[in-house]
């Protein structure tokens, strides 16, 4: 069994970390680096994304949760609000999903993972709670796909 990538999505805004601690914290398991694809913007998906690959995507988010709530979704999800994009550098991640799809370089379904976050302001640390969440869900994939 070949395990999945893994996509952590992020910036230096606070919370806004929350994907690419998940990848620490699975290198931190020794998952394979190989299989850790660190970026910063969904767009970037189109560059590494192989249409024969299982995907897993952690990004964070502000929606309605409490600090460091999960959410899972199955791509594609009638669950996630996709905006239209207004260009090129607006593309949301359900845009760039749906545009990979149609270029046949995202899989069929993929598992997206949203940590809900409470602070963006660059250049400061993630709050506890996504530090918290972010290791519980490097530690969830770990089981999942490592120990399946």
């Amino acid at each position: 069994m070949t395990l999945p990538f893994i996509v952590g999505l992020g910036s230096h805004q606070g919370d806004d970390q929350a994907g690419w601690l998940v990848l620490e914290r699975l290198q931190e398991r020794h998952y394979p680096r190989a299989r850790l694809i660190r970026l910063q913007h969904p767009a970037d998906l189109l560059d590494v994304a192989d249409i024969e690959q299982s995907l897993i995507i952690c990004d964070a988010c502000n929606g309605n949760g409490e600090p460091g709530s999960i959410h899972r979704f199955l791509w594609p999800s009638d669950q996630l609000c996709c905006r239209r994009a207004s260009g090129s550098h607006d593309l949301t991640l359900c845009s760039v999903m749906e545009l990979g799809r149609q270029l046949g370089v995202i899989p069929e379904v993929a598992e997206l993972w949203a940590l809900e976050g409470e602070n963006w302001t660059a250049g400061t640390e993630p709050s506890e709670a996504v530090r918290s969440a972010a290791n519980g869900l490097a530690d969830r994939i770990w089981e999942n796909h490592c120990h399946a």
